[in-house]
């Protein structure tokens, strides 16, 4: 058997949904079968995701971000020691409105691994949720 290399960008383009059949697996699916693991299992899903995207700028990963679903991506402010973003839409409000437990770490692994890359720094990657808005902390180490 062949192994083919599924290029991102390819099946982005490819393939348009809405995001409601992923929030379900991904809130609720993914959660229920792994329990208090899937908050590392998704953080490190984000990494492997962002090493196969190859976002090569900010302004790339805020495309990407869009693309997917995941929100508007802003970057609020650079600091010596890394970035701020803020991850905001009427799809992050919605999510924040209708979902009673939430999280965002598939998206903070995702930009820790990127600016990873665009930076060769080491990166970790913190999510702190406000009422209708998400802040990304990309810390360099």
């Amino acid at each position: 058997m062949t192994t083919k290399k599924t290029n991102i960008a390819t099946v982005l383009a490819n393939l348009q949904t809405t995001s409601s059949g992923y929030d379900l697996i991904r809130y609720i699916g993914i959660p229920d079968m792994l329990g208090q693991e899937s908050d590392l299992i998704l953080y490190v899903m984000g990494k492997k995701l962002a090493r196969q995207a190859e976002c090569i700028s900010i302004e790339e990963i805020q495309e990407f971000f869009q693309h997917v679903g995941w929100g508007e991506l802003a970057l609020s402010q650079e600091k010596r020691r890394g970035y701020l973003f803020e991850l905001s839409g009427s799809i992050i409000q919605a999510r924040l409105q209708t979902l009673e437990k939430i999280d965002f770490q598939l998206e903070a692994g995702f930009l820790a691994e990127t600016i990873n890359q665009i930076s060769e720094k080491d990166c970790e990657s913190i999510a702190e949720i406000k009422k209708d808005h998400v802040i990304l902390h990309v810390l360099f180490d």
